[in-house]
């Protein structure tokens, strides 16, 4: 079931008299308990688009259908029991930095008006959740940037929320916090049934927590879909903007090409991403396989593998056919 669906969404801005085209007709849909990512490189629309999806942006036209109502139809006072179910995470945490960590999660619940000791149990069972229990009496200067960071996602989901909006959760991290803060997105997820969207420049965070990836391009939606089908279908350019390894690698193949060589690229997902398919591809032909390129990487639904291939010989497009039968993606570079 779609807890949020964009239909033909556009957001624009004025700059000196010039009106700028921010988003431009998104569509997508995200089911109930999904992560999805949204990546794209600096000014791509990645925060806008997300800001617009609790109306802290307010869109000139579309849809946004969140749990079957329409949102962009709503005023700024009717559209406060929807932002109630809407938790937000920004990237630089915007805590009180005069309230305690206790304070700081417990702060959309004093709004509410909700009883004490109701609070008191929320907050503590929310605390011992995400590792916080030892730091309630802390203030956000006395916290290191992951214990900040859970500081947020605590106070964030502290109303029970349907939708969590999450903008860079791991910017500002090293690569061992980060770890820790995306195993604990994955385990709120799974335990609490929650649906997350992520903006994020990282496509580690991708390929650890996400089921699905939306690519903006210059304020265009350019792909939306699984996960696994985003890291196998990226263009030359695309690869460039996100994985640069794969590009340099790329470059040093062109170099090499002549009449009598192909080169492929071959990409494998799921169970077969570790088994001798290649071998078995090419063991009763006459034929040479060179791997010039190779990586196989945990998604968040299985393995991921990609390889470049430099094939040469007498039966090599009668290997590239039978090979292509047997793998998720290939192209002939």
């Amino acid at each position: 079931m779609n807890i949020v669906s964009v239909e033909n969404l556009n957001l624009t801005y004025e700059e000196k008299g010039n009106k700028n085209h921010i988003l431009k007709d998104i569509s997508f849909e995200v089911e109930k308990g999904e992560i999805l990512g949204i990546v794209g490189l600096s000014g791509a629309g990645k925060t806008s688009l997300l800001r617009t999806l609790n109306l802290l942006h307010k869109p000139d036209n579309g849809k946004i259908i969140f749990e079957q109502e329409d949102i962009t139809k709503l005023n700024e006072k009717t559209v406060i029991p929807i932002r109630k179910k809407i938790g937000v995470v920004f990237q630089h945490f915007n805590l009180f930095r005069n309230k305690n960590v206790y304070n700081n999660i417990a702060f959309p619940l004093l709004l509410e008006k909700i009883d004490k000791e109701e609070i008191k149990k929320r907050v503590e069972k929310i605390a011992d959740e995400i590792g916080l229990t030892e730091r309630l009496n802390a203030y956000p200067s006395q916290l290191s940037g992951g214990e900040q960071q859970r500081v947020g996602i605590a106070r964030s989901i502290i109303t029970n929320p349907d939708l969590i909006l999450l903008d860079e959760p791991t910017s500002a991290l090293d690569p061992m916090i980060t770890k820790i803060i995306l195993d604990l997105v994955l385990d709120i997820s799974i335990k609490r049934g929650l649906t997350i969207i992520t903006v994020t420049h990282d496509m580690d965070v991708v390929k650890r927590i996400c089921d699905k990836v939306a690519y903006l391009k210059k304020g265009t939606l350019s792909f939306f879909g699984e996960t696994h089908e985003f890291f196998a279908s990226l263009t030359t350019k695309e690869v460039s903007e996100f994985e640069n390894e794969f590009l340099t690698d790329f470059e040093k193949i062109k170099k090499r090409e002549s009449d009598e060589k192909k080169f492929i690229r071959v990409v494998f997902w799921g169970a077969n991403t570790h088994e001798s398919v290649i071998w078995d591809t090419a063991k009763d032909m006459d034929i040479n396989v060179n791997i010039l390129y190779g990586k196989i990487e945990e998604l968040k639904k299985g393995p991921f593998g990609s390889l470049i291939l430099e094939i040469s010989g007498k039966q090599s497009m009668n290997f590239i056919k039978n090979l292509k039968e047997k793998v998720y993606y290939l192209e002939v570079i």
